[in-house]
Formats: C-alpha cells, sequence, structure tokens
C-alpha cells in the first residue's frame, strides 16, 4: 500500500508547495485538509492553490462548496474516507495537507457520531451571543460541559456554541459522544509533518503574502461576499479577510486600517495554530528546516 502522508502547519507556512513538492516525488494526490479552502468564493482570502499549482498535480476538496453551507468536519470526513481509500486503490499516495488541526485529528483519532442539531436550538444559541458575546457564551458552556469549554483556547465563538447546542439538543455533553470514536486512519498508517517555521520570519511571510492577495483582488473577493449578506453564524464567516474588510465596505474604518486588522488577525491566528499543534500533534515530526525536511522524506517509503 502507498503511504498515506499528512502536513500540517500554520498559515503561510509553505504546506502547499512542499505538498506539491512530495506529491509529484511520491506519485500522490492532495487532499484539502482546510476549512475555509473548501468554499468557492474563497479562493484568493483562503490562500488556495492556484490553477497552475493544481494542474502540477491532482487535488481534492478545494472550492466546492457554496457559500451559505454549514461545511463541518463531519463532512469532510464522509468525504475524505472514500476519497482516501479511491486513491489508494489506484495506487497513489494520498497527501493531506492544510492548516485546520481539528480535521487531521478527526481523521488519525476519530470522529463523535453527534446527532443534527435542530435548527430552531441553532437560532436560539445564536441569538444568546448577539445578546451576551463570546463571555456569555464561555461562562454558559462552562456551566453546561467545563470539560470541554476548559479545552477551547481564547475566544473561538464557534466552538463554543458547539458546545452548547449539542447539549441542548442531546442532553449530554460533547465528551460523552467523543468517548468512542474510531480513526478514519489509524496513526500507524500515516507519516505525519508539522510545519513549524520561525516565528517572525512566519510573521514577514503573512504580512507579504496579504500584500499580494490584495493586489490579485482581495477586496473584490470580500466585497461579492459582502452584498450577499450572508448569515455571519456561518462557518465561511470566520475567515480572516471578511470581517475585517466588511466595516471598510459599510464606511466604518479606511481601507488602511482594515488591511492593518486583517494582518495582525492572520499573525495571531498563526500563533493559535502554532500552539494547538505543538500541544495536539504531540507525535508528529516537527520540521522547521531544510533538513528536517529532507529527512522526513526519506523516512517515507515507496519513493518512485
Amino acid at each position: 500500500m502507498k503511504p498515506i502522508i499528512c502536513i500540517a502547519g500554520p498559515t503561510a507556512s509553505g504546506k502547499s508547495a512542499w505538498a506539491i513538492q512530495i506529491a509529484k516525488s511520491f506519485s500522490g494526490e492532495i487532499i484539502n485538509t482546510d476549512a475555509l479552502q473548501v468554499y468557492s468564493e474563497l479562493n484568493i482570502i483562503s490562500a488556495r492553490p492556484s490553477k497552475s499549482e493544481m494542474l502540477s498535480a491532482p487535488h481534492h476538496l478545494f472550492g466546492h462548496v457554496d457559500s451559505n453551507f454549514r461545511y463541518s468536519v463531519g463532512n469532510w470526513i464522509s468525504e475524505v474516507e472514500n476519497l482516501i481509500i479511491d486513491i489508494l486503490a489506484r495506487g497513489k499516495s494520498p497527501i493531506l495537507t492544510g492548516g485546520t488541526g481539528l480535521y487531521f485529528r478527526s481523521l488519525i483519532e476519530g470522529i463523535a457520531k453527534i446527532p443534527i442539531i435542530p435548527s430552531d436550538i441553532i437560532l436560539e444559541t445564536n441569538k444568546f451571543q448577539e445578546q451576551n458575546g463570546v463571555e456569555g457564551l464561555r461562562n454558559l458552556a462552562e456551566k453546561l460541559d467545563p470539560k470541554a469549554a476548559n479545552r477551547v483556547l481564547g475566544k473561538d465563538p464557534h466552538r463554543l456554541m458547539r458546545i452548547i447546542n449539542v447539549y441542548k439538543a442531546t442532553n449530554k455533553p460533547i465528551s460523552f459522544w467523543q468517548e468512542n470514536t474510531k480513526p478514519v486512519v489509524p496513526r500507524i498508517f500515516c507519516h505525519c509533518a508539522v510545519l513549524l517555521p520561525e516565528r517572525q520570519k512566519l510573521y514577514d511571510a503573512i504580512n507579504n503574502r496579504f500584500d499580494l492577495m490584495m493586489k490579485k483582488g482581495l477586496l473584490n473577493e470580500a466585497e461579492r461576499i459582502f452584498t450577499k449578506n450572508i448569515d455571519p453564524s456561518l462557518p465561511i464567516m470566520k475567515a480572516i479577510g471578511l470581517r475585517e474588510f466588511f466595516p471598510y465596505f459599510s464606511g466604518d474604518i479606511s481601507l488602511d486600517e482594515a488591511v492593518h486588522l486583517a494582518k495582525r488577525n492572520s499573525r495571531r491566528f498563526a500563533k493559535r495554530q502554532f500552539t494547538w499543534f505543538r500541544g495536539q500533534l504531540k507525535n508528529w515530526n516537527e520540521v522547521k528546516t531544510e533538513v528536517q525536511r529532507k529527512n522526513f522524506e526519506e523516512i517515507i517509503p515507496h519513493k518512485v
């Protein structure tokens, strides 16, 4: 069986370029493991691979979801499971790459089969957030499911709302559903690396890439989504480059302020990713240098 390769890392760490390089060397096909690159309307904002990059190796699960769809890790797992089987059956290596740690963890550790949450509960929690903010969400989540709430670092309203919604819908904490999970791909079959560049170099890369994204038309892409009046609770609205520019489109802040906020929030997001990956992917190969990249490639079997 061809190897299954996982490449994680914070935004702008060079995951896509390395994945393409590995795909060429190991006869592989790339599978998106980023929660925002699935959306068809987030081409520039999500830093999706370019057309030429996608032509250099087969790519899957990029830009195939409508902005109004509440795409989740469960949707991704159901798609990726069959995709991995298909790629392996054709004698190729699945190469999963992206920055969504929850996707990687669900792939290797399993995902809880939580019942579908009724829409009225979701709307009720959304209204609660509007009235009480993130702090109110955290207080309620800690009351209903303290174990799960304590695992949420910083301000993450979507995860806090998920904890609340699961408890309201099932009368059981989310940890109850997570106890008996089975991996889609056992860790033993995966060759896993997490890119962790030197922090300042990463921040410089984020700033430079954002300037390039602006030149490519990020502003127009964000404005098209702004005019659609999308439900702010939908996952697509978590994209950095939307919430920062919407106040600019409304005339509340200047373009320079919006760009400053987007760059700052991108760096802060990368910092959170960095912390999460180091804390949660403890048995993965940490890759910080070119030598470590080559060492990782050397331990992967079946190089062609």
